[in-house]
């Protein structure tokens, strides 16, 4: 295929309609920089929330759109909250009754809470699965039920936001990383149920020097900036974007990586091992059979820097069933156990 120029990139997106949730500051802005050039209008969502998720303001999704509309786009601004039920559905009535119709969504809303475990408190759990998670569900299921009623044959595509937090969970991801791992799986799960309308679902895992990384310092210092070429800025990350929103794309239910100039796509979860027997497994038997298995395994995974070889799970493994103290008898019985080092082994 012959290379694209920017005009023939705007006549295959001609005349849609996007809407972007999250695009108040970085990679959501520069999605909508570069989709201003491409569809007809855009669909500006931002509640102005701090990076935490606490607080609103009007400011930034109106600035974008005044941007746009500088820029001779088409552009209107939208508030809601993608965490709210009926405001994810405010969304798409935006985008219809303003343009009469929708074609792509980018869920790209999102918070950064602490997730350690430890530290946890309850309104960490709710902001950021709220605004992660139940936002992309929110936003995608306004989308669905929309589509359901109107011409099928229109090419339409839902891009989600995932991360390597998702897709490598470590610790210290804690809800950050259950979030992006079930949006992962929301856009297998989606993709398959929207085919049949015509739409492709799929996800992009950034690395991108974004507020949020900034937030955190552990991550911002993999992300380091760089007077030349600089791989982590939000705006290697658009044209992607914007491919998953064409024709041209041809991928559904997949997730991609990107940071600057490298560019991955995940598999899905595989088997790595398989035992069999005749009748119920004993205890015994079962931990015979498994002894043998690796505690890890190596796999290839997208981080800050490209695609490395890592170990899941990637830190320590338990200890093994003799270290503390742990004898396995006929028929799974137990007995002889150390309960001094079997609580050191479960963390007691």
């Amino acid at each position: 295929m012959a290379p694209l120029d920017s005009a023939d990139f705007a006549n295959i997106h001609r005349g849609k309609v996007a809407v972007i949730t999250g695009v108040g500051a970085g990679l959501g802005r520069e999605y909508a920089s570069k989709l201003v050039h491409l569809c007809t209008a855009i669909v500006v969502n931002d509640v102005g929330h701090r990076v935490d998720g606490t607080g609103a303001s009007d400011s930034p999704a109106q600035q974008v759109v005044d941007e746009i509309i500088a820029r001779g786009g088409k552009a209107v601004a939208n508030k809601s909250s993608v965490a709210d039920w009926h405001g994810a559905q405010s969304i798409t009535d935006t985008a219809v009754s303003t343009f009469g119709q929708l074609d792509t969504v980018v869920n790209n809303a999102g918070i950064d809470r602490p997730s350690s475990l430890v530290d946890l408190a309850e309104a960490d759990v709710d902001l950021e699965l709220g605004v992660r998670l139940k936002g992309t569900l929110a936003v995608s299921h306004s989308a669905a039920a929309h589509w359901t009623e109107v011409d099928p044959s229109r090419n339409r595509a839902i891009i989600n936001t995932t991360s390597s937090a998702g897709l490598h969970p470590m610790a210290g991801s804690g809800i950050d990383g259950a979030a992006k791992a079930g949006i992962a799986a929301l856009t297998l799960s989606h993709a398959q149920e929207l085919a049949r309308l015509g739409v492709h679902v799929n996800a992009v895992a950034p690395c991108a020097r974004t507020r949020m990384v900034l937030n955190s310092p552990a991550v911002a210092a993999l992300m380091p900036t760089s007077d030349n070429f600089d791989r982590h800025t939000p705006d290697h990350v658009a044209p992607l974007v914007a491919y998953l929103t064409s024709h041209l794309c041809h991928f559904t239910g997949r997730v991609f990586a990107i940071e600057g100039p490298d560019v991955a796509i995940y598999g899905p979860a595989a088997v790595v091992g398989e035992w069999k027997t005749e009748t119920q497994w004993t205890l015994s038997e079962l931990a015979q059979a498994l002894s043998a298995a690796p505690n890890q395994i190596s796999s290839r995974g997208f981080f800050p820097g490209g695609s490395v070889q890592h170990n899941v799970p990637s830190g320590p493994t338990p200890k093994s069933l003799e270290e503390v103290g742990e004898q396995i008898l006929w028929d799974g019985w137990l007995a002889t156990i150390s309960t001094a080092r079997t609580r050191e082994f479960l963390g007691h």
